[in-house]
């Protein structure tokens, strides 16, 4: 007996080009193969999932208002996290700056100690809440996501270069403030992995689509 053929795979270029033409199954294809990178993201950036719920919905509104002009000189992907990291920049501007005091925040003792020779650690959502905005959002990107320093790049829209310097000043910082945060042999020479907390992000899935 023949086994049913599968349906063939639908390219992310495929989709948006249906999504320039009005198509919104292909709009919800498009949502359902990106939308968990796009609230890992929001979520690591506002460390609120209700937060990082609406600025997702509002990334969808504006990326799909906007998909007619989308001329592919960068990956969609990375068109859609401009969008949504841009999103979660200007809802940290608005809110009530709030400064962490590291000595503060370094509430939780490292278990592996057993109370002796006890080290205060801070976790990582509160070592990157010590981060501006900005490396937070290189940071994320490069580790969380595996973007490239160029995609990163045209994600924020700056140089390559201050990417290189900024995100060697966030891994300074947080190995700083991290227990855990040691290199990968590939990363030793002048780089630096952070541990696997941040690799790992959120798993949890949005909400069905509200557009």
């Amino acid at each position: 007996m023949n086994s049913p053929a599968r349906a063939p795979t639908i390219t992310e270029h495929e989709l948006v080009a249906r999504c320039q033409r009005g198509d919104r199954d292909a709009q919800r294809a498009l949502y359902e193969q990106t939308c968990e990178r796009v609230f890992r993201v929001l979520v690591r950036m506002t460390h609120s999932r209700d937060v990082a719920e609406d600025l997702a919905q509002e990334t969808y509104v504006k990326a799909f208002s906007a998909i007619a002009t989308f001329d592919e000189r960068s990956g969609f992907s990375t068109w859609l996290y401009r969008i949504a990291v841009n999103e979660a920049l200007q809802w940290l501007r608005r809110k009530s700056p709030t400064s962490l005091d590291p000595a503060v925040a370094a509430s939780r003792s490292d278990p592996r100690h057993n109370g002796q020779n006890t080290e205060t650690h801070l976790d990582v959502a509160a070592a990157l809440d010590t981060l501006s905005p900005i490396d937070r959002a290189i940071l994320l990107l490069r580790y969380q996501e595996g973007l490239d320093y160029r995609a990163i790049s045209d994600v924020l829209e700056i140089a390559m270069g201050t990417v290189a310097s900024r995100l060697n000043r966030a891994r300074e910082q947080m190995r700083e403030r991290l227990v855990d945060f040691n290199p990968r042999p590939e990363e030793k020479a002048g780089s630096m992995h952070p541990n696997r907390h941040v690799q790992e992000g959120e798993s949890a899935r949005l909400p069905a689509k509200r557009l």
